[in-house]
């Protein structure tokens, strides 16, 4: 049983890692079509609006890439403390597993509140879609590229990436509770080999 708990353990460290780095490339990527599409609606009728939305945007765009790169060294110190070849847990172990799922569990649930906020914001009429084609059209003609997008694949997308990292966090704390249980019952083994 502790082999199969071992091995688990050492994917449930590696995915965890993983999910964090997946959460810091999400964040890399998270604004380039919108900023892309509407940066360069300097005359439009909502130009203070939408100043405003890409401003706060990017200020939250710059949060997520240094949470990213936080979570990514805080599940690090699973590897620090060898917690994904450990056979059995200390307090540094159990340290390092409840500072990594709640770091990712937390990270989880605050970029998904404000992400959720800026997609609501961004399909409210905030931002004129037929203006942004017409726009974008007349830069084709003109030989340009078009930048225009009503997708919200970015907005979208962070359900998994964020689901990921959940389920990374909530598995390795599954996973200390069983290394925990184990642990007991291999002491009760030995109590009770040693009595005899």
């Amino acid at each position: 049983m502790y082999r199969k708990q071992m091995k688990l353990q050492r994917i449930i460290c590696i995915m965890l890692l993983a999910a964090s780095v997946l959460a810091f490339l999400y964040a890399l990527g998270y604004m380039t079509d919108v900023y892309d599409m509407i940066y360069k609606l300097r005359d439009s009728k909502k130009t203070p609006e939408i100043k405003q939305f890409l401003s706060d945007m990017d200020l939250f765009n710059r949060d997520l890439v240094r949470a990213g790169i936080g979570m990514i060294l805080v599940s690090l110190t699973l590897f620090l403390t060898n917690t994904h070849i450990r056979r059995k847990y200390y307090v540094g172990n159990y340290a390092a597993t409840a500072l990594s799922a709640g770091a990712a569990i937390a990270f989880s649930a605050w970029a998904h509140n404000l992400i959720a906020d800026f997609k609501a914001q961004y399909l409210s009429g905030i931002i004129d879609f037929e203006e942004v084609k017409a726009w974008a059209d007349r830069r084709t003609q003109e030989g340009g590229t078009s930048v225009y997008t009503d997708s919200t694949f970015w907005f979208d997308i962070h359900y998994l990436v964020f689901g990921i990292l959940l389920l990374a966090a909530i598995l390795l704390i599954l996973n200390a509770i069983w290394k925990s249980m184990l642990m007991k019952r291999e002491k009760n083994a030995l109590s009770a080999t040693e009595e005899v």
